[in-house]
């Protein structure tokens, strides 16, 4: 998990009077064709197999394969010689954009899926072409052998706190994650509704108080939660769904969701898919609020439907970063901004990234 970032209002319905109201593809007859399913692997896949694909082929007739992981360049290949083998995608919104740009993908056709689903979906997720699917989040975890729970930092003004909150830091660089530069701006109080567009500058004089208290920058989110649950570090900003599933594991992690940062993965549908009625139909199941509070109770990602905490307990909505008490508390991380290019050609992105190193070797 590599990635990450993300949502704007979007919310866009195209191509609905074609393809008419709610369908459904039958009835089922056997063996009527092949789905290509691209995901990132692991248990999630393993859950959309269990909990998803069988209804969806029962229905359909329709055979789903699962491939990974979901490459731009693999896609972009197919689009350019017609040579279509992938029919939907689950990916993040930086990849999202980029394929859009380069139109590699079909629009969503909203019109033809479920509304009641759809209804309970934020609209954050619903873009012309891509709809939310998993939720990730970069939030504080800490070790909670190190830090009692009810002393924890409870925000990043907290983890800015060295005297108050003891103990070393860790914090990501390269791996593909931009720096936390809005964790940086919501430490020095900059209100979560007044963080974009970034204050550049006002961060990256947060991030050099950070630095001191940093012991190790992970390159990886594996190994930031092995070094909270080594305690080679008490506080960590890094992806708390990986936090949960190593506490329901035994490791001594808790997860701190105020102020969190908020991203989805997304369904979306390769230009020149061969099916699209069919394609759209295996979105409707994936984004049932059972089908995905099961796969939730497996892989503690926070469903993107919020019936899904219909079908959940009070304890385990607790460790889900999209609970109608988490989600409050947290922001969707605007992409947008960090995708936007500057008169130098490169993105905002790619500019601090290039800092981040540079920034790396003054230290």
């Amino acid at each position: 998990m590599n990635r990450r970032d993300i949502l704007k209002a979007a919310g866009v319905v195209s191509g609905a009077a074609a393809m008419g109201p709610f369908f459904h593809v039958g009835p089922a007859r056997a063996d009527q064709g092949e789905l290509v399913v691209v995901s990132w692997g692991g248990d999630y896949d393993q859950a959309l197999r269990d909990l998803v694909f069988p209804a969806f082929e029962k229905e359909t007739g329709y055979r789903v394969k699962l491939d990974a992981p979901p490459e731009t360049a693999k896609i972009r290949a197919m689009v350019q010689s017609g040579n279509i083998a992938w029919d939907v995608v689950l990916t993040d919104i930086p990849a999202v954009l980029t394929l859009m740009k380069d139109d590699l993908l079909e629009p969503i056709d909203y019109g033809v899926l479920d509304q009641a689903k759809l209804g309970r979906i934020p609209k954050e997720l619903q873009r012309s072409h891509a709809l939310g699917q998993r939720i990730y989040s970069f939030n504080i975890l800490y070790n909670s052998k190190m830090i009692p729970k009810d002393k924890h930092p409870r925000n990043w003004a907290d983890v800015w706190d060295g005297k108050a909150f003891p103990g070393g830091r860790t914090f990501n660089f390269q791996g593909g994650i931009e720096p936390q530069l809005e964790t940086a701006l919501l430490a020095d109080g900059v209100p979560i509704d007044k963080l974009y567009p970034l204050d550049v500058e006002r961060a990256w004089k947060m991030y050099d108080r950070l630095r001191p208290l940093v012991t190790k920058w992970y390159t990886s989110h594996a190994e930031a939660i092995q070094l909270l649950t080594a305690g080679e570090a008490s506080i960590g900003c890094t992806i708390g769904p990986r936090g949960i599933t190593a506490k329901h594991n035994g490791a001594p992690i808790e997860v701190e969701y105020n102020q969190g940062k908020l991203a989805s993965d997304n369904w979306c549908l390769v230009k020149g898919v061969r099916n699209k009625k069919v394609a759209l139909e295996f979105i409707n199941h994936a984004i049932d609020g059972k089908a995905q509070a099961g796969i939730a109770q497996r892989v503690p990602y926070g469903p993107s439907n919020v019936a899904a905490f219909d079908f959940l307990s009070p304890q385990e909505a607790a460790d889900l970063n999209t609970s109608p008490e988490n989600i409050k508390e947290q922001y969707w991380q605007n992409v947008e901004w960090w995708s936007s290019v500057e008169p130098n050609g490169k993105t905002q992105r790619e500019i601090q990234a290039q800092r981040f190193a540079t920034w790396m070797l003054k230290g």
